[in-house]
């Protein structure tokens, strides 16, 4: 590997050179933590012939698509089939997920390294590993720590409610301590993040560790407002229906309509719930809606009962678009196709695109809705079971009205031979 040259910001060299037992870097988005983690472990390495060294993160995904890709990059060498990377002089490092720990019961370690340690809900994987550092011609032992604050979780509680012991050395920073190698407009992106994502922002940004909610609003009452009063006119082009199907007792099967009144300009006409309705009503009910509105685009839930729809409507020769919300979305900055869709809805009221039906419980639905962001950098949304769990009311009519807006894509076809003069908007 070629010598890499890197001026240190005060933060990064203290993590990279500490000498204590358990150091850590709690940062923000930005500051190199994966970088520093993986140069500290490397050095340590090859300073030290014979050594072994352990880095874990959480989920396989994240190691395989992330950790060991950068480390690859990095030091430009390859990890082997079994998750390992070889020295020269002996020293062995090895990738690990959480789930493989356990078979890790009797080695010996040098060093080790946990990446996004915030992911470990507990201090379980940290105990583990601290009880394996005892390889015997190791100069020192170092168990090190990267990651993201979590409110007052155990790496607060260890580390930065623990100032006395010196073992445990917090480094801290936030994204703007690292600002002047970052992309002006990723830093100009980030200062946003305090308007449209506050929480976020406190706690990626500013690194700041005070108890908030991991997640913020998707839709303000504002932005709602502002939607129900545009003014399209009446002109309808194109028509998408789209049902949500209830999977619980107290879930209701939702069906809603949208109409195209230009290119880009979007109403919805029409929102109709239902509680307790078998498979074959909800395949009839959709029927009688689709000859009533003369639909063009069908968008129908495929997840639990919608699966049942989707299958029954297809075999009565309907052209029916199926509705995975967890699918894989086409962007990678969403980690599913119900947060892509639910960002493009936020885009359209956003861009005033959308008119929504002036209906309270819809309002409020939206209202409720959240997001947040997984291990990868990416847009999630709070899954139907985890408002639930909340106290909070499966936001279906919400869902339906997303799952109609996905559907828009589709008439794009349609436009391209159709040149329309723009309405007035009022």
């Amino acid at each position: 590997m070629d010598k890499l040259k890197i001026e240190l910001k005060d933060f990064q060299d203290h993590f990279l050179f500490s000498k204590a037992r358990f150091p850590s870097l709690i940062a923000g988005v930005g500051t190199g933590k994966t970088m520093m983690l993986l140069f500290k472990i490397w050095n340590f390495c090859q300073n030290n012939p014979d050594s072994l060294a352990l880095i874990v993160r959480k989920e396989y995904t994240d190691l395989r698509d992330s950790t060991i890709k950068d480390f690859q990059t990095y030091f430009g060498v390859l990890v082997d089939s079994n998750k390992e990377h070889k020295f020269a002089n002996g020293s062995v490092i090895m990738f690990r997920h959480g789930s493989e720990l356990n078979v890790l019961k009797n080695i010996n370690l040098s060093i080790a390294g946990i990446e996004q340690a915030e992911e470990f809900e507990t201090e379980e994987a940290f105990i583990f590993i601290r009880d394996r550092l005892r390889r015997m011609n190791a100069p020192y032992h170092q168990l090190c720590l990267i990651g993201n604050v979590n409110g007052h979780n155990w790496i607060w509680r260890m580390w930065k409610n623990n100032p006395s012991d010196r073992n445990y050395d917090l480094v801290e920073a936030t994204t703007f301590d690292n600002a002047d190698v970052l992309p002006e407009d990723f830093i100009n992106d980030r200062k946003q993040l305090a308007i449209d994502a506050p929480n976020h922002y406190k706690r990626y940004v500013l690194n700041d560790w005070e108890e908030m909610e991991a997640d913020d609003y998707l839709l303000t009452w504002l932005m709602l407002d502002a939607s129900i009063k545009l003014d399209f006119g009446e002109r309808s082009i194109k028509r998408i229906l789209a049902v949500d199907c209830a999977r619980f007792g107290d879930d209701e099967t939702v069906f809603t309509l949208i109409e195209n009144r230009h290119l880009k300009l979007w109403e919805q006409t029409y929102n109709e719930t239902h509680k307790h309705k078998d498979l074959m009503w909800i395949v009839g009910r959709f029927i009688d809606l689709k000859r009533e509105f003369d639909s063009d685009i069908h968008i129908v839930d495929d997840d639990g009962l919608g699966g049942g729809v989707t299958d029954r409507l297809r075999e009565l020769k309907l052209n029916i678009s199926a509705f995975k919300a967890g699918e894989k979305a086409k962007d990678e900055l969403f980690s599913n196709r119900r947060a892509e869709g639910f960002f493009k809805l936020k885009e359209m009221v956003e861009t005033k695109q959308l008119k929504i039906l002036n209906n309270y419980s819809l309002i409020d639905q939206l209202l409720t809705i959240r997001y947040k962001y997984n291990s990868r950098g990416q847009r999630l949304i709070l899954s139907k079971d985890e408002m639930r769990k909340g106290g909070i009311k499966s936001p279906d009519m919400a869902d339906a009205l997303m799952m109609a807006v996905s559907g828009i894509r589709k008439t794009e076809r349609a436009f391209r031979e159709e040149i329309l003069p723009a309405p007035k908007v009022y």
